[in-house]
């Protein structure tokens, strides 16, 4: 599981880490939580033991409850910054738009 959040970091961080600006830590962190929100909702599987459906469950309600959560305060921060904007956008998946804690 480890490997997999540092191979997200690493591929949605190193474009930014050669362009003018680097990204502010706060959208950094949004998009790191993003993607780990999107990749556990893949995981989660109806058919795996229940020990595993919850550890599942579990991690997807850190990371899209987060997600979620900072979406909508960097939606307002930067409303004025197209860029970042445009950034915000496209890791704003539906697993974190459509997150609802049961």
């Amino acid at each position: 599981m480890r490997m997999f959040f540092l191979i997200v970091a690493i591929y949605f961080v190193l474009p930014f880490a050669f362009s003018a600006q680097p990204l502010p830590q706060d959208v950094s962190r949004f998009i790191y939580n993003a993607e780990a929100c999107e990749h556990l909702a893949g995981e989660f599987d109806g058919e795996l033991p229940k020990r595993q459906q919850d550890a599942i469950l579990k991690n997807i309600h850190k990371y899209c409850k987060v997600a979620q959560n900072q979406l909508r305060i960097l939606e307002v921060k930067y409303q004025g910054n197209a860029k970042i904007m445009k950034v915000i956008k496209s890791h704003a998946n539906d697993a974190v738009t459509s997150y609802e804690r049961e």
